[in-house]
């Protein structure tokens, strides 16, 4: 299975807990100014993509001298670097993508970056923001996912597109069977790992899933 490793250009404090990455296995993908995080943790990307407007001239210099695949598209486009990177690697096989820095700073962009993991051309494809100790996915139409964490880690389950019905829930203290939750209500937000895992499973509409790893430690 291939998988990427996203760099955006938003905040990234820490490392994700429980992430590890290969240079050898993982596809690494930085979107634009996301190769300043790239920097930062001495990680080399394969391809740098983007209109390359956050990034000084010296440094695009010296990237072109190496190995990297840079990938420019216009400052004028219909889409951000972050879901350039995202399509970009969907195209080259990505069955699960981790993106780092998608969150915090601008808050337009933070919102453009979570509602991405809505995109139909993601809907087959499992995608996680890390964010320290925080990660969020979306699970769409009929499908089941199976969770990873430690008992006493949070887990909310926020409908992003009308109602999301058909709705259960295992290994965690409120479980629920073929419930239904409404748009815009609060009802899934902070349950609880009772163990290791555990299991959404959803039959119509979109859930945001965010997860809180409340020991800070890795899974």
């Amino acid at each position: 299975m291939i998988r990427a490793i996203v760099f955006a250009n938003g905040v990234m404090d820490g490392w994700p807990v429980g992430l590890t990455l290969s240079a050898d296995r993982d596809l690494i993908i930085a979107a634009d100014g996301g190769l300043a995080h790239c920097r930062r943790w001495e990680v080399t990307p394969h391809v740098v993509v983007g209109d390359m407007d956050s990034i000084a001239p010296g440094e695009l210099t010296a990237l072109e001298k190496t190995a990297t695949e840079i990938i420019r598209h216009p400052a004028r486009k219909d889409e951000t670097d972050l879901e350039l990177a995202l399509k970009l690697a969907i195209d080259r096989g990505a069955e699960e993508i981790a993106v780092l820095g998608a969150l915090g700073a601008r808050w337009d962009m933070t919102f453009s970056n979570v509602l991405l993991l809505g995109s139909d051309f993601l809907s087959r494809t499992t995608v996680r923001l890390l964010d320290g100790v925080h990660e969020l996915c979306c699970l769409q139409g009929s499908r089941q996912i199976r969770l990873h964490g430690r008992p006493g880690d949070l887990v909310s389950l926020l409908p992003i597109s009308g109602n999301a019905t058909g709705v259960s829930l295992k290994g965690l203290a409120y479980p629920l069977t073929d419930a239904s939750l409404p748009f815009g209500t609060s009802h899934g937000v902070s349950n609880v790992f009772t163990g290791e895992t555990a299991s959404v499973t959803l039959k119509e509409g979109m859930l945001l899933i965010s997860i809180t790893r409340m020991a800070g430690k890795p899974f």
